[in-house]
């Protein structure tokens, strides 16, 4: 049976939370409710719910962290690029990355870097290497340069 939504709000809402721990004690059909809350209006419990989708390996918990990747609000997009750490199995993750890696928010763009890089996905090297030649924020290139020079 699914927790309701006030349950997950509490097993989410804390200042550290452990979201294996969290995820572990989560069924798929808390998914729907989890995607809600990542699109709630309080970022912290917006970010924490993207974070546990995030952990779960279903096809609908990966449509939640998409939605968030899609939000006109870079946090949620930040929190989505996290989450996407622990979905590279899946092979639409590298598309929505590459699409994240020409984020106009300069945080996206990092976060986006440092899961490619986490990740090894090699496969966006090509990415990256575009992403570095056009890149104007200096920081933002470096960060490029070590992520190519790592994949």
């Amino acid at each position: 049976m699914p927790h309701t939504k006030d349950e997950l709000i509490k097993l989410i809402n804390l200042d550290e939370p452990d979201y294996p721990e969290i995820v572990a004690k989560l069924t798929k059909d808390d998914i729907p409710i989890l995607t809600e809350l990542a699109q709630d209006p309080n970022l912290a419990i917006a970010t924490k719910a993207i974070s546990c989708l995030g952990f779960m390996n279903d096809d609908r918990a990966f449509a939640g962290v998409e939605k968030a990747a899609k939000s006109n609000d870079p946090v949620l997009r930040v929190a989505a690029t996290h989450a996407l750490r622990n979905m590279t199995s899946r092979p639409a993750t590298e598309k929505l990355l590459g699409k994240l890696l020409d984020d106009d928010d300069i945080g996206v763009k990092k976060f986006a870097l440092k899961t490619v890089e986490a990740s090894k996905l090699s496969n966006l090297k090509e990415k990256v290497k575009q992403m570095h030649s056009k890149e104007t924020n200096e920081h933002i290139k470096s960060l490029s340069k070590q992520v190519m020079d790592k994949l």
